[in-house]
């Protein structure tokens, strides 16, 4: 019975990880631009302030941490 119940535990883990993972990935999806100028109208739609770059693509907000807050509302 102990096993049944651990593994029980281990599946919900996993299955919240994945959530996590995927919600993270969407909110990338929606909010990466390859102009500052569509980052920064996106920005001003979701209700941060400033851009931010990530490799070639700019994405609204001043950070990373800010961006994912407002894209999951």
């Amino acid at each position: 019975m102990t096993f049944v119940f651990k593994k029980i535990k281990i599946l919900t883990f996993l299955f919240f990880i994945f959530i996590n993972l995927n919600f993270s990935s969407y909110a990338h999806m929606k909010g990466t631009f390859s102009t500052r100028k569509e980052a920064k109208k996106k920005s001003l739609e979701l209700g941060c302030v400033g851009t931010h770059k990530n490799q070639d693509k700019w994405l609204p907000c001043e950070n990373e941490k800010e961006l994912h807050r407002y894209l999951r509302m």
